[in-house]
């Protein structure tokens, strides 16, 4: 099955192939299997528990190999197989080098090498109390051309707590424009919007800083353009990555994080601070023009909290202050 799965990575839920697997594994076929891009939900969990094993259906797996599949009707995307978790083996899966749920730390050490991800590299409140890790992971390739990777999650409860095959995982760190909405870099040039400055303000920070792999356009606008897609990822960036991180996704652990320290940066009066995600907060956010005046006050923000970062991972840094 594991093969199986292997050559199906990718595949549309209404493909012959996977409608096949289903049908043969005692998989149901969803009622609705396609996604709206109403929804606010772009994927989905098909569930065997006589099998021990989730299927995940996912219409945006943001990577460029596996681009959006429009549906028969404006709006619709058909969803791809993106992963395979099996959380026990009822199935009686063959995994590669001999690792199955009975697995010692040990043995997976020796047969997949050290672990790819630990759970405090992801963020410290993944930690337990006394500073243990509370998981560790391995993702190994098994076709880099076709992104796709497997791998144990081994926890501190000394188990194999599941098994996963699937695509590479991608989590946008920024999303200039929603593709499934139709959005294109030609809207996101045209917009006004707080959302569109502070991305555009960081990218430029980081381009100025050399944190972004590339050798191409200086400006952060034209850098954006340049990548033909509407969001950027972790794998955009050269340096500073776990900076970056707990900065733009709040992992640190501590109450710090980029979108709500420039609101509060450039919003001068007490009600609308107090309340920077609301309607008239927005508004002011939203008519402030991407100038040099402004990226200068950006760039300083990012300086301080960088240094902070590098000094002790936010641990002493406070909320944005007037």
């Amino acid at each position: 099955m594991f093969n199986t799965l292997v050559s199906l990575m990718g595949s549309a839920i209404d493909s012959a192939d996977i409608i096949t697997f289903l049908e043969l594994h005692g998989f149901k076929y969803p009622k609705k299997p396609f996604i709206s891009n109403r929804s606010t939900e772009t994927s989905y969990w098909i569930e065997n528990k006589k099998l021990g094993i989730d299927l995940l259906l996912d219409a945006q797996p943001y990577l460029a190999t596996y681009p959006l599949l429009q549906g028969d009707k404006k709006g619709i995307f058909i969803p791809r197989l993106v992963s395979a978790r099996w959380y026990n083996n009822k199935s009686s899966t063959t995994f590669p080098d001999q690792v199955d749920f009975s697995a010692t730390f040990e043995h997976l050490n020796a047969s997949l090498g050290a672990p790819t991800l630990k759970s405090s590299e992801i963020s410290p409140i993944w930690l337990n109390d006394d500073g243990s890790e509370s998981f560790y992971r391995w993702r190994i390739p098994v076709d880099k051309q076709k992104n796709i990777s497997w791998g144990p999650e081994f926890t501190d409860e000394q188990i194999v707590k599941d098994i996963v095959l699937g695509l590479d995982y991608r989590n946008p760190l920024f999303h200039l424009y929603n593709e499934m909405g139709y959005g294109t870099p030609e809207q996101f040039v045209k917009e006004q919007n707080f959302y569109k400055t502070s991305a555009l303000m960081f990218l430029q920070w980081a381009l100025d800083r050399k944190l972004i792999a590339t050798t191409g356009p200086t400006s952060a606008l034209d850098w954006a353009q340049s990548l033909n897609r509407g969001y950027i990822t972790k794998e955009d960036f050269a340096a500073e990555l776990p900076f970056i991180n707990a900065y733009i996704k709040n992992l640190s652990g501590h109450d710090v994080l980029y979108n709500r320290d420039l609101a509060l940066t450039f919003l001068q009066e007490p009600a609308l601070r107090n309340n920077y995600l609301g309607e008239a907060a927005t508004a002011v956010l939203d008519a402030i023009p991407l100038d040099q005046e402004r990226y200068d006050i950006a760039s300083a923000l990012l300086d301080r909290r960088l240094k902070e970062y590098q000094e002790h991972k936010f641990a002493k840094s406070r909320k944005q202050v007037s």
